[in-house]
């Protein structure tokens, strides 16, 4: 399925390096298909790879994301060649935001952070294996409400 940018969830990243994790070899597909193709990695203004990074995302990625992992590599290939896209969280209506307080639960405030992130992309999507706070319910309720489609690695 090509899309124009995409946003993934820190968990699927963490999965390609996981053998036990179920979704062990979806994870290790997406990323060689986001090394091979054109689609730019959504992430929110201000990523950078040293200590003068503003990207919330980018603080998660950074945080579990380490040297030798199989997102790691892709990340620097990403980010080194622009296929990246910053997008401003600020520019995301207040309605909208007060949505995304209501329906993602505060103990997850990165969440929301990638929520708003795929809001604000062109294609909308959001790639995520936390099947607990991104359940069926909830995924068809962000697909109703923001447009926005959240599957697992395995749908692209």
């Amino acid at each position: 399925m090509p899309l124009i940018d995409i946003v993934v969830d820190t968990n699927v990243l963490m999965h390609a390096s996981d053998r036990k994790e179920a979704m062990h070899q979806d994870s290790i597909n997406l990323l060689n298909y986001l090394s091979n193709s054109t689609e730019l990695l959504c992430v929110d203004k201000g990523f950078t790879w040293d200590d003068s990074n503003k990207s919330l995302i980018g603080a998660e990625y950074r945080k579990h994301i380490k040297n030798g992992m199989l997102a790691y590599s892709l990340l620097v290939k990403l980010f080194s060649s622009r296929r990246t896209k910053e997008l401003t969280l600020s520019t995301v209506p207040a309605l909208i935001t007060r949505r995304v307080n209501q329906c993602i639960s505060h103990k997850k405030p990165r969440d929301k952070t990638f929520l708003k992130v795929a809001y604000l992309s062109d294609s909308k999507t959001l790639v995520t294996h936390d099947q607990e706070d991104f359940n069926y319910k909830k995924r068809k309720h962000l697909l109703e409400t923001f447009g926005v489609k959240t599957i697992d690695a395995d749908e692209i």
